[in-house]
């Protein structure tokens, strides 16, 4: 019985642990690595909490707004640039002949007729997108067709073209889908 006794008393005392090279060198590699990262975070932190000297934060410059009174705009019948104000009350620039595309077709059979008139719209400011010859040759008027939505410069264009050519006293409505905002057909008169 003592024998048993004598080796229970192997089982009461724990076995010897012996650590491999490889592990004990893992073990050192994260003490190693875990330090050094510690090494790095202090020298961040105290690195970014330097002392800066507090001053009082300088008063900063208000800017002034200076108020020049405007003049009183009056409103506008015709297309001639001038400023319009709105039933809103704000002033809004009324639209000048500049923003009317104009296509010009001889209608006379003169030739050079088309060239004339598309000339004497440009010098008034008007863009002229092209010229060309009417269906026929026969008109005596020049007649104008403009678009419904571009009605307001028929007026200010009849009278432009009034003073050199005989324009006929009916404005014909041109199709919304017309390339140019107008039409203007010479005639020989």
């Amino acid at each position: 019985m003592d024998n048993q006794f004598s080796n229970l008393s192997n089982f009461n005392s724990p076995p010897k642990r012996t650590h491999s090279p490889k592990r004990k060198a893992f073990i050192y590699v994260i003490l190693f690595i875990f330090i050094i990262g510690a090494a790095i975070f202090a020298g961040n932190y105290f690195l970014s909490q330097k002392t800066i000297p507090e001053t009082a934060p300088s008063p900063t410059p208000t800017p002034t707004i200076e108020v020049t009174p405007t003049p009183t705009v009056e409103p506008s019948a015709t297309p001639s640039g001038k400023l319009t104000p709105t039933p809103s009350g704000k002033v809004t620039p009324t639209p000048t002949s500049k923003s009317l595309d104009i296509e010009v077709l001889n209608g006379s059979g003169v030739s050079g007729q088309a060239g004339k008139v598309a000339t004497l719209l440009k010098n008034a400011g008007y863009t002229v997108t092209s010229t060309g010859n009417a269906d026929t040759f026969d008109y005596t008027q020049t007649v104008i067709q403009i678009k419904k939505s571009k009605n307001q410069f028929a007026a200010q264009l009849k009278t432009d073209l009034s003073k050199d050519y005989s324009v006929d006293p009916k404005i014909q409505t041109l199709a919304e889908t017309a390339d140019s905002d107008a039409i203007v057909i010479v005639g020989t008169e």
